[in-house]
């Protein structure tokens, strides 16, 4: 602002002449008044410079902000590209392993022993990836599940669930099957399963899962529509469970095919198993209290389909999951 101050002092005393000296010469006059034209052009043009250097500032410091924020975005664009390459990698290496076992195993296919071999080789390299999860699961768990399921090769809930270990006891026999509280003979497995997973581990949900194709159903339905089966009295005796819910579909739906009895009783049966859950006054006084839930559900083999109903819908009211809804 110096040049400015100059500039404002010497117009201001050139005025000063020319008010309190009115006999100057003309050409005095007509000079001090050239001169003070001049002087405040200049005090313009001063002002205006000094307003183009704020100007220039401020742009300077826009600048500055957007390079930054340019640079800042550049940095996090570059380190979600790191993240996604090593997530790939991950990937990748995991599907290469993958390959590596099924390879392994194309040449042991006719050998067990290499199966199983190979088999817990590849469980044990995910061990190792998730050492701390595992190391954790060794010392204490707490799985929120408690599933019936079938012995079916097919039908494993934890596959078909997507579950990890630790979050499920699973509880697996022909058709799926639960008998009644003091009704499963000399040998109660279920009752035990039951107990110990109510009372110990205090499980928040029961899930009794069936399937289609079950051939443990299909063996009930044969032995209510022909006088002689092949299978044995231990066999009969256990699928005696599911004989009540048979009964009231072939009551039911009496005009219907064998096949669709199956489907039928394959449903009707786990709505009688979960009913005879409720039999077991611990599960009833923890349903009562809302400590516990059951649930129904149903795997299509053919469609990969699974369908879920709680004990108070009709199993066809249900939710539905399928692979491609």
């Amino acid at each position: 602002m110096g040049k400015i101050t100059c500039c404002e002092e010497a117009l201001a005393e050139v005025n000063s002449i020319v008010l309190h000296c009115p006999k100057l010469e003309p050409f005095a006059c007509k000079k001090l008044k050239k001169l003070l034209k001049e002087l405040t052009f200049k005090l313009k043009v001063c002002e205006e410079w000094e307003k183009l250097k704020v100007k220039e500032l401020e742009l300077k410091e826009k600048v500055e902000l957007k390079k930054e924020a340019a640079e800042a975005k550049l940095h996090e664009e570059l380190e979600e590209l790191k993240f996604k390459k090593e997530v790939c990698e991950v990937h990748l290496h995991e599907e290469v392993e993958d390959l590596k076992s099924k390879v392994e195993l194309i040449g042991h296919e006719i050998n067990p022993v290499e199966k199983i071999k190979c088999g817990f080789l590849k469980f044990k390299s995910h061990f190792e990836q998730e050492k701390e999860y595992y190391e954790k699961l060794a010392e204490c768990h707490k799985p929120k599940f408690l599933i019936f399921s079938c012995c079916d090769s097919r039908v494993d809930p934890f596959k078909i669930l997507n579950l990890e270990l630790g979050e499920a006891i699973v509880v697996r026999n022909v058709a799926n099957l639960v008998a009644a509280y003091g009704e499963e003979g000399p040998c109660p497995s279920n009752h035990a399963a039951i107990e110990y997973a109510v009372k110990e581990i205090k499980v928040e949900h029961i899930l009794v899962i069936g399937h289609s194709h079950c051939e443990g159903i299909q063996a009930l339905v044969k032995t209510h529509h022909e006088e002689k089966t092949h299978y044995s009295e231990s066999y009969k005796s256990w699928l005696k469970i599911g004989e009540h819910s048979c009964k009231k579909v072939k009551e039911a739906y009496s005009s219907s095919t064998i096949e669709e009895h199956c489907t039928l009783c394959e449903k009707e049966c786990v709505n009688h198993s979960l009913h005879n859950c409720l039999t077991y006054p611990f599960v009833k006084e923890a349903v009562a209290s809302k400590k516990i839930t059951l649930h129904a559900g149903y795997y299509d083999l053919h469609k990969c389909a699974f369908s879920r109903w709680s004990l108070d819908y009709n199993y066809s009211e249900g939710e539905k999951y399928c692979s491609n809804p």
